[in-house]
């Protein structure tokens, strides 16, 4: 077993089932600590997509900060449907078609004789059979072009956004098939590639923790989520949350062996005692439940 603090000023892990709107999980889910592990290892994402046993490992999660969320609508300047992308792939054209022209143009003016002014009478363009074509190739997308700007660009669509602030975690990994590699990367902060918290736009953080010591027993409390939510002891005044995710990617970037797990910004108690971990780590002690 491994364990590790993971932290950013901001986080944002889409929720798979939202198409139009870009809601956050309030946690990084397996697929992603996987993911971060695979980074960490430099391990290009086919090699782990492709591994039926990348995924076998054990997974657990303590908040160190409470859920903080930020939401906020965000106009997508460039265009992303088909018909102004269309509009977009006939100007390039038209402007490409319009370099040629004047290229071909500026080579003939630059081989005929110019009076003393410099000036080219350009009726000698009227029977040049290549200069022709050209323009022909160039007024073909010009009236495709014209007949594109009839129709409005489409307006950018607002789209719901929700980041995580200051998101911060302890990780707590068992079974992992890499471990004794990753442990010496985690320990020297070696990385294959850069860790990020969901999206490119925020840089993560991690810090390696020494595991004392891991005990497998019956909890009656734990400080991480748990799958168990019909058996919580649910108390006052504390904030507990679901979060529906995939533990598992499989070859094509398909998610599988989807699980519903609970947490809260608190240790959550129990009607019966659930099976769990107790860990003993430089950070403190904590009882955990892994997926």
């Amino acid at each position: 077993m491994f364990v590790f603090k993971l932290w950013s000023r901001f986080g944002a892990f889409r929720d798979p089932i939202t198409i139009t709107q870009n809601v956050s999980l309030s946690i990084p889910p397996k697929t992603t600590i996987g993911g971060m592990l695979a980074s960490i290892l430099g391990m290009d994402y086919n090699a782990y997509f492709d591994n039926p046993n990348y995924f076998d490992f054990g997974y657990s999660l303590v908040l160190k900060n409470p859920i903080r969320k930020q939401s906020f609508s965000q106009n997508y300047v460039i265009d992303y449907t088909k018909e102004s992308s269309g509009k977009h792939d006939t100007i390039k054209k038209s402007l490409k078609k319009s370099k040629v022209v004047e290229e071909y143009k500026n080579q003939v003016i630059a081989e005929m004789q110019t009076d003393i002014f410099g000036k080219i009478d350009e009726s000698v363009f009227e029977n040049d059979e290549v200069y022709a074509r050209k323009m022909d190739v160039f007024q073909k997308e010009l009236v495709k072009l014209n007949s594109r700007l009839i129709n409005k660009m489409p307006k950018p669509k607002p789209i719901r956004r929700e980041l995580l602030l200051d998101p911060s975690y302890l990780i707590f990994i068992k079974d992992f098939e890499f471990e004794d590699e990753i442990i010496e990367r985690l320990k020297s902060h070696n990385t294959g590639f850069a860790l990020f918290m969901g999206n490119s736009e925020f840089s993560a953080n991690y810090a390696f923790l020494e595991c004392v010591s891991a005990e497998e027993k019956p909890l009656t409390r734990i400080d991480s989520f748990t799958q168990y939510s019909e058996n919580i002891e649910f108390e006052l005044n504390r904030k507990y949350t679901t979060v529906y995710s995939a533990t598992k990617t499989v070859s094509g970037r398909k998610y599988r062996d989807f699980k519903k797990i609970t947490l809260c910004d608190d240790a959550i108690s129990f009607n019966d005692p659930v099976d769990g971990v107790f860990v003993k780590t430089s950070e403190g002690d904590f009882n955990c439940e892994f997926i």
